[in-house]
């Protein structure tokens, strides 16, 4: 009798633990417990933290390739749509936003008649977000090309110069101290020539 009571009341003991899986099933708020996500390190990490979640990495590959393949027979339109559908499936990848760029700003340079859509806006939007990701040196380069081409001397310069202070070296490098050297050209020559404009009037 003795021993029945004490397993009764073992338990008893049991099933009135607060940690017991039966407390936990019959909780009424139902709250998911669950620990914290392990640190994400680098930005490099985050186009794959993506493709986890969506376990999507065949398919924007696939994406990639095929926007690659209408770019580079001019087919910009649908460049735009792979390159789309890439970042559907993976928001944070710099790669595909320098591409989607590329093929926003080609679009805007075919002028088409008709045509009011601002893809050199597009164009340094997708630039800066990829950029703003992983501080993507091509983005750079690009998007001080496009300044240069609007006269935005400053912006562009600015752009240049950042390129030669990450990377003092390699093909980028050299290419960004070229475009340095013609933007200053570019920007002085105007600002020369009024001058002497200027001064020729003011004599006669």
């Amino acid at each position: 009798m003795k021993r029945r009571f004490l397993l009764f009341l073992s338990i008893i003991f049991f099933l009135s633990l607060p940690g017991s899986k039966a407390f936990m099933a019959g909780s009424k708020d139902k709250t998911i417990m669950s620990g914290p996500l392990a640190p994400i390190k680098g930005r490099k990490t985050e186009p794959n933290f993506y493709s986890m979640l969506n376990n999507s990495g065949r398919e924007y590959q696939s994406w990639v390739k095929s926007g690659r393949s209408y770019l580079n027979r001019r087919e910009y339109e649908q460049a735009i749509w792979a390159f789309r559908k890439a970042l559907e499936l993976r928001p944070a990848e710099e790669e595909a936003r320098f591409l989607l760029a590329c093929s926003y700003e080609k679009r805007g340079l075919e002028g088409l008649p008709g045509d009011s859509t601002n893809w050199d806006s597009l164009a340094a939007k997708e630039y800066h977000t990829a950029i703003e990701l992983a501080d993507h040196l091509p983005s750079r380069f690009n998007l001080a090309l496009l300044h240069r081409r609007l006269g935005r001397f400053t912006e562009a310069r600015r752009h240049l110069e950042h390129i030669l202070l990450i990377n003092s070296s390699g093909i980028i490098a050299r290419k960004a101290f070229t475009e340095l050297n013609a933007i200053f050209a570019q920007d002085m020559r105007p600002k020369a020539i009024s001058t002497e404009i200027k001064d020729w009037q003011t004599h006669d």
